[in-house]
């Protein structure tokens, strides 16, 4: 009887064991830190690790042994048929209770299980691969070439003329209904899955894969497809890409990453004629036409203070609940904290030019103030709203004899050298470290004066003196005011 005992616990224990350790694998509990950027969304787990010859896998502790067998199945299955050079992703499994979302980033893959032998996951297995420069589009059209080859199922693509042209980037919006219609995302999933094939009758899949290491040169293959098939479309350069937990997605650039929460709400919204209530959150095109003309904006700054030494590695976050109520640039995480739109170049100056905390206000608030008017399609369009549709009252005053001297709408791309200058006067200010406002009509003074080149140096660059001393420029700027402005009264 005790032989049979020992028989019975010995036979269990084998069998705990073999769930614990299929096939020989062993896992070895890992404490995982999981943060997002911004760190909007974190937590501390432990999880059962384990690795291959191609990737590290961690699995939430209480996801069973077969679906762990089988997502490492199909993951090396997938794995070994790419040109990793060298790269050894890692691969996080949650439940979905934990983590019902999906965040790429620096060759590692966070996500809650799902089908492993599905066009989606062979996708977000390249992209964990290739990296986030990787493009979107052409990668899902290799995911579904691949699961064509393996036998798991895919669609069929054909190249389709859409009703919405936009879809033709092929970025991750197009993908996503909660921004094209559903009839775009078929279309963007039927034409990436078409490219692929395309180019497959041409080129080998060692030349596929060497796109998805460069996101110009998919850029240039897919524009060469659309021209073979007689459409005149340039893809955006822009590249979007899972956000998790918090961002509704993020947006990578030449000069930085934009990470949308997915609760940011404009707090200036219902005064800006370009914005709407979901702005950024839906409607690709709107979207595409942000990023568009402030990635332009922000390459025209750059070029304007020409800084060699600049970091482009800039976090801009939309984000709710943060540490102030307004809009501000943090120096030292080199971060821009969005509240509104309208702020985003003035915060882009700062980001380009703070140096040094010891600068007065006209050379930092005053500065940054006075060259946003010149590149901020968003933020003069809030301004033009507010000027033009002031009470009147005995404090904006002067706005409405500016606006009874020219006989238009006020146009701050154009006026607000003068619109500025009048303030200063008839606020009798006279002093440019006052505010944002005295600081930035004694800038425009300045420029006025010695030039662009001249004072961006003497503020940011080498710090080459100006022919007067500060006092004399006050004095002389104070008379400028008075002599030009008093005329308003």
């Amino acid at each position: 009887m005790r032989n049979k005992f020992i028989i019975v616990v010995i036979s269990l224990m084998i069998l705990i064991t073999s769930c614990a350790f299929p096939s020989g694998r062993n896992y070895v509990s890992t404490e995982i830190t999981y943060s997002e950027p911004a760190e909007k969304y974190a937590f501390r787990l432990d999880m059962d690790s384990a690795e291959t010859e191609n990737a590290k896998y961690f699995f939430e502790q209480n996801i069973d042994n077969k679906e762990r067998e089988e997502c490492i199945k199909t993951t090396e299955k997938i794995l070994s048929s790419q040109a990793s050079e060298g790269i050894i992703p890692e691969i996080y499994i949650f439940s979905q209770n934990r983590y019902d979302f999906k965040y790429i980033k620096d060759h590692k893959f966070y996500s809650c299980i799902q089908d492993w032998k599905s066009v989606d996951y062979i996708k977000d297995i390249l992209i964990t691969i290739y990296g986030n420069s990787a493009h979107y589009g052409i990668v899902f059209g290799y995911a579904n070439y691949l699961a064509e080859s393996y036998k798991w199922g895919s669609i069929k693509g054909k190249f389709s003329d859409p009703s919405f042209e936009d879809v033709l980037d092929l970025n991750y919006l197009c993908f996503d209904d909660t921004f094209v219609t559903q009839n775009d995302v078929t279309i963007a999933k039927e034409v990436a899955c078409d490219f692929v094939d395309s180019y497959l009758k041409h080129y080998k899949e060692e030349e596929l894969q060497g796109l998805l290491f460069s996101y110009s040169e998919a850029i240039n293959a897919l524009s060469a497809y659309y021209s073979d098939n007689e459409v005149s479309y340039i893809p955006s350069s822009v590249q979007y890409c899972y956000g998790g937990k918090s961002y509704d997605y993020l947006v990578y650039s030449d000069y930085g990453t934009f990470y949308i929460a997915n609760d940011w709400v404009d707090q200036n919204a219902e005064r800006n004629p370009l914005l709407y209530d979901g702005f950024l959150h839906s409607n690709y095109a709107d979207i595409k036409t942000f990023y568009e003309i402030n990635i332009e904006q922000m390459r025209q700054y750059r070029e304007l203070f020409d800084l060699d030494d600049y970091n482009d590695d800039l976090d801009i976050v939309f984000a709710k609940n943060i540490a102030s109520s307004t809009s501000f640039y943090h120096g030292t995480k080199h971060c821009i904290y969005l509240y509104n739109v309208d702020s985003l170049m003035h915060e882009y100056i700062h980001s380009l030019t703070i140096k040094s905390e010891n600068k007065p206000l006209w050379q930092v608030e005053g500065f940054a103030r006075y060259f946003s008017y010149y590149y901020d399609h968003y933020g003069i369009a809030f301004l033009n709203y507010d000027y033009n549709n002031s009470p009147d009252t005995e404090a904006t005053k002067y706005v409405h004899d500016y606006l009874a001297s020219i006989d238009r709408p006020i146009d701050m791309e154009k006026d607000f050298r003068e619109l500025e200058n009048l303030a200063v006067y008839s606020y009798g200010l006279t002093d440019p470290n006052k505010s944002y406002l005295t600081g930035s009509s004694f800038v425009q003074y300045l420029v006025n004066q010695y030039g662009e080149s001249a004072v961006i140096d003497y503020i940011y660059g080498s710090g080459e003196p100006l022919p007067k001393t500060y006092s004399e420029l006050v004095r002389d700027w104070i008379e400028y005011i008075k002599t030009n402005y008093s005329k308003y009264q």
